[in-house]
Formats: C-alpha cells, structure tokens, sequence
C-alpha cells in the first residue's frame, strides 16, 4: 500500500490529502529527461575527447606523423613523377633510335605539381601514389620484357660480329637518293625488245663515274671486263659467306682484284654504263644458295623507315629497266 501525502491548506485551515496531478508527472519526467540527457552529452564528450582507444590512439599517432612528414612525403612523390617522366622520354628515344619510328602507345598524361601534391587532401594524395605506383609497375614490366627480348632475341657474341658485317645492308652507292631507285626486282619490262621478264636485281641510276660501294665484308670472287654490248658488261661479284653473293654491273672502273678482302663501305669501282645499258646506272643483285634474291630485304642501314618505306614502294612499281 503506497504511502499518503497530506498538505495544510490555509485557506480551509486543515490539512487535505495531496493528488497526483499530471502536469506534476510531466515535470518530473521533464527533469529526468534532462538530466540523462546532460549525462549522455557528458559521457560521448568524455568518450571523444578525453578517453582514447589503442586504435584511435594509434590513429592519432599516424596523423601526427603525417603532418610532420607530408612535406618530405610530397617532395618524394614529385621526384618519383620525375624520374617516372624521366624514365618514360628515354624509352621513347630508345624506341624511336631502334625502330626510327614514334611508339604511339606511350600518351602523354598530366602529372601533379608540388603545391597541389602539399594541399590535397588525403583521398586525392593517396590516389596520386596510386596511379604513380601503378605507372612504375608499368614501366618495370615493359623494361623486364624488354630485357628478356634484348638478352635472348637480340642478343649477339663475338662469332656473330663477322656474320653480321658481312650482311650486305647498306645501300651500294655513294649519296644513294630515293627517287634514284628506277627499276625494282621481278618481272620487268626489258628496254630493248620491250617484252616482260624476270630483272634479276635493282637499278639505281647515277652519274658516271659516282663511287660503288661493297655492301658488306667480303671477299672479291670475280672481277669481269667486257666491251660487248649485252650481258652484265664490267661487273664485280663479293662473296659475303653463309652463302651470300653480291654482283655488281655495268660499271665504268673497277678498282679491287680477285682474292682481295673487302670491308663494308669501301669503294670498289665506279658507276658507268657497260654492257647491255641504255643509261649510266647500278644493276645489283643478291644470290642466297645461287638464287636471286630481292636486294631490298637487305637495307638496314643508312636509311630511315620513311626513306625504307619508299625504296619498297618504287621497287615493287612494273616499269621499264635499265638493261
């Protein structure tokens, strides 16, 4: 049984039994309300700003140092971008050195500057370390692959130097131009009885008397002079080894005898037009095993891939030779 409440009343001058009144219980759950809620708000304050967890003061921890160290943190990703920057020109110089081309892959990308690196946030600071990161992975597969290419494909030893110079790879007369090469290797038509056949060789048209250079290390086979006006007229033949003869013809002088060692680049007779010619030019031809070969396959030097592109193109036109 709950315990009664009585208050004097002065006006009726005895005392009478307290009610619950309604408004009296809102109160008081007003004021317990409010307190808990003073006491809630206390214990998060206390929680958030006095009390710490390991985690949060491990976090803390971290922020403090990256406050302290963001400028040395900044700088090094601005020297990584740079060497990154660095490292991506001198594969596109290499690229462009072995293939004389532009590696169209390789586009270019913005990078960002110190000061936006010293006040970005963290989302987009570590988004930066990401992507350069992510480009450093990048340039270090391609640079891995490229090694093992380099290393195993491409790569030679001292036995393959003599192979090598001995390849007839560059263009065999002196101040060799483009618009030089007049009739390329296949059926041709032929200047004198105008019918189809099978050229032998290229011909490149000079001036009498313009230097004609072996195409490769070699040693001079033959060395024939003819006043006949037909066949191959005063010609010299190189052999390269490995099954490789060079024969050049319808030369004026001819400087080298049989026996004789031959260096790649060196002159070995001039440009005329002996033999079955109708103009001063260069007939040359490559045998591999005793069979005729396209001389151009063999052009890898002083030409560049342009200058390569249009050699092949004149060569391959059905036009008229020289002999």
């Amino acid at each position: 049984m709950s315990r009664l409440r009585f208050k004097y009343n002065p006006g009726t001058l005895r005392f009478e039994r307290v009610r619950i009144s309604i408004l009296n219980i809102l109160i008081t759950l007003t004021g317990y309300l409010a307190m808990g809620g003073v006491f809630f708000i206390g214990l998060i304050l206390l929680q958030n700003y006095v009390i710490e967890t390991p985690r949060e003061k491990e976090l803390t921890s971290e922020n403090k140092a990256l406050k302290q160290h963001k400028l040395i943190l900044a700088n090094q990703l601005v020297s990584y971008n740079h060497k990154l920057s660095e490292l991506k020109k001198e594969d596109l110089a290499l690229y462009n050195q072995i293939f004389e081309t532009t590696d169209t892959q390789n586009q270019k990308t913005s990078s960002p500057e110190k000061v936006d690196i010293l006040v970005a946030n963290t989302s987009n600071f570590n988004n930066w370390l990401t992507d350069i990161n992510r480009s450093f992975s990048g340039v270090m597969g391609k640079a891995i692959k490229s090694n093992q290419f380099f290393s195993k494909a491409a790569s030679i030893d001292k036995t393959d130097l003599s192979r090598l110079f001995a390849i007839p790879s560059i263009v065999p007369v002196e101040n060799f131009e483009v618009n030089k090469l007049v009739s390329g290797f296949g059926t041709r038509i032929n200047p004198f009885h105008k019918g189809n056949y099978h050229h032998d060789g290229i011909d490149i048209a000079a001036a009498r008397g313009t230097l004609v250079l072996a195409a490769g290390h070699g040693e001079v086979i033959s060395v024939k002079r003819s006043d006949m006006v037909a066949g191959y007229g005063n010609y010299i033949e190189i052999d390269h080894g490995h099954g490789v003869v060079t024969r050049y013809s319808h030369l004026d002088y001819l400087q080298v005898k049989v026996g004789q060692r031959i260096r790649k680049g060196q002159a070995i007779g001039t440009v005329g037009s002996s033999g079955g010619s109708i103009a001063p030019h260069l007939h040359y031809e490559v045998m591999v095993n005793g069979i005729y070969t396209e001389p151009i396959k063999f052009f890898m030097e002083n030409l560049t891939a342009d200058q390569f592109k249009e050699v092949v193109s004149r060569s391959q036109k059905m036009n008229q030779s020289l002999d």
